[in-house]
Parts: structure tokens; sequence; C-alpha cells
């Protein structure tokens, strides 16, 4: 397998560029002189050529060439490369982040890259921007290299009423976040001080590994995988820009709004049968990766906040990156069918898209389980912890099924190890002087939870049909909770209106309803400022009179939600 690389001297960027005959491309010929040209993208989506070279081809088709110029990330978002044959037939594109000055980007250049390159360069046009999130998001949907002429243009303007429209992931986070948030999570997209987190200069770097692994096999699953990264990245981004990843999520939501608006995701006009298959199934995958993202960027957050230890963080960590590794796996065992999906249908006698679909959902929410499973606290664990509350908490009745979930059989479960470190804070805050008070919030009851949590006049009845059934009156109201302690009294009125604010948000499922995409964005927009108000009414003190941190709040209510996927 034919590759080109090279390395450019000024800011030092890697490329290599697979250069096999798939899917129409023209491949680089051994022995043959082609030209590359190298065009910074300005801010208002245009291309301005900046260099263009000779080089020539060894006899494997190896082409490798040096560069004289190329602007750093302080100058420009993106550098676009493209090589032509003697006939000026373009060969091979490819988009690339520009790096920070001195630092080396990898970047591959296959059909896939080829394919991305070419929309994205009609997408920034059409919307007059280099935007990164408009990059993102076409990298996104973009697994298939089996794209015509029209898909991409099509694509293109999908992209841009996604993204950059008013209904779009733009529009909304222009309505709920700062314009330093937004201007920072378009940057960090493209580059992080924390070297840790994901950019889009790692997609690049898997494209890279993908082309110069010389196997085929190995460039689609390195080439998927690194679709599959997009979730990192964006929450990476969200995080550093101090967004609320919350709405990042709703934001993707309002994208494919825009996206239905668009008028190409079906009917007359749309974009390709087989391309449209492998955007929708690209998308149900991301945003399944994407809640997976969100919940362990939120997690590890929380326990860092309230100082777990090492061996929890630990045992978090390992679970995540255990569910991280198998929802990565997925991406390269069903490469082939993100970029053609009729292909490989034909070649899996007895599948359909359906089929596939749900094979690729059962193995995330296999990957969900068992990270669930790998994240619960041991006995040992939540023996420790009783006698721990016990201990600060004179006179204490803790019922039996303290340190115990129900899951959807009611079948019990341990707490989560996050669960256990956040009642351990507390019961650290109080064993060390400190105090903790907090004012009951007034936000209703949802209908479902009026069923079972209120009063009975007739004492001994403990839901509502048991009560009005024996002639009894019901009231629903938050309970009052008498135990010896008033932190722990506080404790418990937190938990209850986290959980009153976690079923207001879920209650748009009640009796059979499917809420539009509209009322699920509003009820996740008031879920996370309904946490906000919780978390004012919250008043801690640690030992010496010094206030809880805003990060070590968010972590208490954060860590009082069960892990969830959404």
């Amino acid at each position: 397998m034919k590759t080109l690389s090279t390395m450019f001297l000024a800011a030092v960027l890697l490329v290599a560029a697979l250069t096999s005959n798939a899917h129409a491309l023209t491949a680089l010929t051994g022995n043959t002189q082609y030209t590359i040209t190298t065009s910074k993208f300005n801010s208002n989506g245009t291309l301005t050529d900046i260099e263009t070279v000779p080089a020539t081809t060894d006899a494997n088709g190896k082409l490798s060439f040096s560069l004289n110029t190329l602007p750093t990330k302080t100058e420009v978002n993106f550098i676009a490369f493209t090589i032509k044959d003697a006939n000026g037939v373009v060969v091979r594109q490819g988009v690339a982040p520009a790096p920070p000055a001195g630092d080396t980007n990898q970047i591959g250049i296959n059909d896939l890259a080829t394919t991305q390159a070419a929309t994205f360069i009609k997408a920034a046009a059409l919307a007059g921007t280099d935007d990164p999130i408009l990059a993102a998001y076409l990298l996104v949907i973009l697994r298939s290299p089996n794209i015509t002429d029209s898909d991409i243009t099509k694509i293109a303007t999908l992209g841009k009423m996604a993204i950059t429209g008013n209904g779009g992931f733009e529009g909304y986070m222009h309505a709920h976040v700062s314009p330093t948030q937004f201007t920072n999570l378009q940057k960090c997209l493209i580059y992080n001080a924390d070297s840790s987190k994901k950019t889009l200069r790692d997609f690049t770097k898997g494209f890279f590994t993908a082309v110069e692994s010389g196997d085929a096999a190995t460039e689609t699953s390195e080439t998927q995988k690194a679709g599959g990264l997009m979730a990192d990245v964006f929450m990476d981004a969200a995080a550093c820009a101090n967004i609320d990843l919350g709405y990042i999520t709703n934001a993707h939501e309002a994208a494919g709004n825009g996206a239905d608006a668009s008028g190409l995701m079906s009917g007359p006009g749309a974009i390709s049968a087989n391309v449209l298959t492998s955007i929708d199934q690209s998308m149900s995958a991301f945003h399944k990766k994407i809640g997976m993202v969100k919940m362990v960027t939120e997690y590890t957050k929380a326990l860092n906040a309230l100082n777990a230890s090492g061996a929890q963080v630990d045992t978090f960590i390992a679970a995540a990156t255990g569910m991280s590794t198998a929802t990565a796996a997925i991406d390269s065992q069903y490469g082939n069918y993100f970029k053609d999906p009729a292909a490989y249908i034909a070649a899996h006698p007895g599948t359909d898209s359906n089929t596939v679909r749900a094979s690729i959902d059962a193995l995330y929410q296999d990957a969900w389980n068992t990270f669930q499973t790998a994240i619960a606290a041991s006995d040992a664990d939540i023996a420790a912890l009783k006698t721990s509350v016990i201990a600060a908490f004179p006179g204490m009745m803790l019922p039996p099924d303290f340190g115990k979930n129900y899951n959807g059989n009611q079948t019990p479960t341990n707490w989560p190890v996050p669960q256990v470190v956040m009642v351990n804070w507390l019961v650290g805050l109080i064993k060390t002087g400190g105090s903790i008070s907090y004012t009951r919030d007034t936000t209703p009851i949802p209908a479902m939870m009026q069923q079972w949590m209120g009063v009975c006049s007739k004492n001994q009845y403990w839901d509502q049909l048991s009560c009005t059934g024996n002639g009894g009156t019901w009231t629903a109201q938050r309970q009052t909770f008498m135990t010896p302690s008033p932190a722990f009294n506080a404790y418990l009125g937190i938990q209850q209106d986290v959980q009153i604010a976690d079923m207001t948000r879920n209650s748009i499922w009640d009796n059979g309803n499917q809420p539009t995409q509209e009322m699920r964005m509003q009820a996740a927009a008031d879920f996370i400022a309904l946490l906000a108000i919780i978390k004012s009414k919250i008043i801690a003190v640690k030992s010496g009179g010094t206030a809880a941190t805003d990060a070590e709040k968010d972590a208490v209510i954060k860590l009082m939600l069960q892990p969830n996927n959404d």
C-alpha cells in the first residue's frame, strides 16, 4: 500500500497519506511528479494559498517534500493540503488544525480524509466561517468516503444549517453561555493547554496512525475509532471553556433540529440513501458515546473536588477506561458498516440496517452495564461507611438498605463508589467541626412522585393508593427529616430535592408521552438551572470557618445523581 509522508519545517507538521485507489480516487504512481499546495482557512471561510511545491514519488509511490512556510494556531484555525497530478487533477485533500509554534501535528490523508476535507471546504465557504465547531460536526457525521460531489454539497449545506443556523447548535449555545465561553469552546476544540485532553489534533493523529500502518483493516479500524473520539473532543473542549456539559449535549439536539429543517435528511433531494444510513448510525453512536463521556467527565471532576482516595479514583478511572476501550472497539468492529452500509449488508447475509443498529446498541448497553458493575462499592466499603456515619452522627438509626440502590428489576445493588465518596465527604465535614444546612426547594413534586411522597391522614398508610383506598386523605409534600443530626437532615433534604429535580426532568415521558426534541432540550436546560438553585441553598462550612467551594457543592449534588448515559 503506497504512502505519502512529509514533515513541514515551520511549525513542524507530520503528514501521511494513504494512496490506494479505492473509491475511484487516483492512486499515487511510483516515480511520478505531483504538486502539493498548502492553504490557510480565512475567518470568512475562504482559502488563501500559501505555497505550492513539486515532489516526485519513489518507486513505491511514497511522496516526500519540505515546505518553507506554515502558519500556527495563533494565525489560523485550519490548514488545507491539496495534492494534484501533472494534469492538475486533485488526487488527495486533507485539513488539519494549525499546530502551536514549534509543536508537531500528525495527519493522515486517505479516501475518507479527502471526502471530509472537500466537505468542510465547501461548508466553510457556504457558512462564511472557519468555525471549528462546524468542522468538528462534519467530522462526526462523515464516516463514509462513498460520497458524490452532489452529496458533498448537500452535506455541507446540512452542516451549515445544523451548526450556524439560528435553530442549530450555535443558536442554542449563544442563548445559554457567555460570549467568552463560546469563543473559548471554539479555541479549545483546536488546542487545549492540558495535554491529557483531546482536541481535533488527536483526530488527525488517528488518521496518521491509520495510513502509516500500510494495512487496509488497520486503516478502517483506526479511522473509525477517530470518529468515535469526537465525543471526548467536544466534552474536553466544553470543560476547558467552563461550560456545563449538559449544554453541549443539548446543543447537539439542536443541531439535529437544524439538520431536519434542511430538508436533506429525507424526501426528494435528500442525501443519497447509503450515505444517509452511515450518517444516521454515526450520529446514533455519537450520542451514546457523548452521554457516557459527559458522565465520566463530570464524575471525575466531582471525585477530585471531594478528595476521593487514590484507590477510589483508580477504581472509577479503570471502569471508565474499560468503557472507553469497549466503545472504541465497537467503532472498529463495525468500521466497514460506517464506511459503506450497503456493501457491509451485502457481505453479511441475513443482516439489514435495523439488525446492525440493534447489535451496535446492544454492545453499547453491554459496555454501560459493565461500567456500572465495575464502579459499585464493595460490601466492605458499605460496611465501613455505615460505621463512619453512625460515629459522626450519634444516635443515628440507619435503614437496613442504607448503601443500596435498586435497579429496574428492584434488585438491590451497592452504591457506586462516587456516592460513597460524597457521603464520606459529608461525614468528614462534620467530624472535623464543620457544618451543613439547607433551605428546602419549592419546585412542585412531579405527579409520579406524588403517589408516594406525602402524608396520609391515617398514619398507617404510606402511599397514595393505600391511603385513599382506605378512606384517608393524601397530601403530597416533601418529607420532614427528623434524625438526631441537623446536618444529616440537611443531607437528606438536598438528596430528596435533587431526586425531585431529576424526576421533574424525566416527567415529560410520563403516561407514555413522546416528547419532541424541543421539549427534551427545555427539560434538560431547566434541570441544569434547578440544580443551580439547589446549590445556592446549601450552606456548608469546613473546619476553621472556611466555606465549602462551589466545586465541592457542585460535586455533592452531582454525586447524589445516579450515573446515567443520557
